[in-house]
C-alpha cells in the first residue's frame, strides 16, 4: 500500500461522514431561532425600519407573543406602497400575510422543500410540539444544500482520484513485470 493510500477505516469514516452530511440535513439545524417579531398593532413603518436596519426580508407578526402572520417585503410593496397607503398609519395586522405554513423541527430539509413547493412560499415557521422555534427560509435551505452538494462533489472527486491511483498502480505493476514476462515468453516460444 502506498504512503498516500487511505486505510479502510479512514475510507469508511470519510464516506460515512459525507453520506451522513448529505442525507442528514434537518430543519432544526437551519432554523433561525432569534428571528425578529413585532406585535400585530405595530405600524408598517416600524417594521420597515427594523427590516432595513437588520437587512431582513420579513418579520414575524405576533399577538400575545404567538405568531399570527408574517410581514414581508412583498407585502410592503403589494399591500402598502402599490395601494398608496401610509406606512406610518397602517398597522401590520391589516397587511401581513396570514397563510402561515409551518413544519416540525425534526423534519428533513427535503420535507421542508416539498412544503415550500406545495404552498408556494419561501418561509416556514418551525415548531417543536406547540413551541414556536423560529423561521426557516428558502435561502437557508439553498445554502445548506449547495454546501452539501459541494461536499458530495469532493467525495466523488476523491473516489475518482482513488480509482485513478489504483489503475496507475496496476499499470505500473504490469510494466514492472513486463520485462520478466517478455523474457519468459522468449525462452519458451510455444508450439
Amino acid at each position: 500500500m502506498g504512503a498516500h493510500a487511505l486505510d479502510s477505516g479512514t475510507f469508511r469514516e470519510t464516506v460515512g461522514s459525507a453520506v451522513g452530511t448529505i442525507m442528514g440535513c434537518k430543519v432544526s439545524d437551519l432554523v433561525r431561532p432569534a428571528y425578529p417579531s413585532m406585535d400585530e398593532r405595530s405600524r408598517v413603518m416600524e417594521a420597515a425600519h427594523l427590516m432595513a436596519e437588520r437587512d431582513l426580508g420579513s418579520v414575524v407578526v405576533t399577538r400575545e407573543g404567538r405568531p399570527v402572520g408574517i410581514f414581508t417585503e412583498r407585502d410592503l410593496l403589494k399591500r402598502v406602497v402599490s395601494l398608496g397607503l401610509d406606512p406610518a398609519t397602517v398597522i401590520l395586522s391589516e397587511v401581513c400575510s396570514r397563510n402561515l405554513v409551518s413544519i416540525a423541527h425534526d423534519s428533513s430539509c427535503r420535507e421542508a422543500v416539498r412544503a415550500m413547493q406545495a404552498n408556494l412560499c419561501r418561509r416556514l415557521l418551525v415548531y417543536r410540539n406547540d413551541q414556536f422555534m423560529g423561521v426557516l427560509k428558502l435561502t437557508d435551505l439553498a445554502h445548506a444544500m449547495a454546501g452539501r452538494g459541494y461536499r458530495s462533489d469532493l467525495l466523488v472527486n476523491a473516489m475518482g482520484l482513488i480509482t485513478f491511483a489504483l489503475a496507475i498502480g496496476v499499470i505500473a505493476a504490469l510494466l514492472f513485470q513486463f520485462p520478466e514476462v517478455y523474457h519468459m515468453a522468449a525462452r519458451n516460444p510455444g508450439p
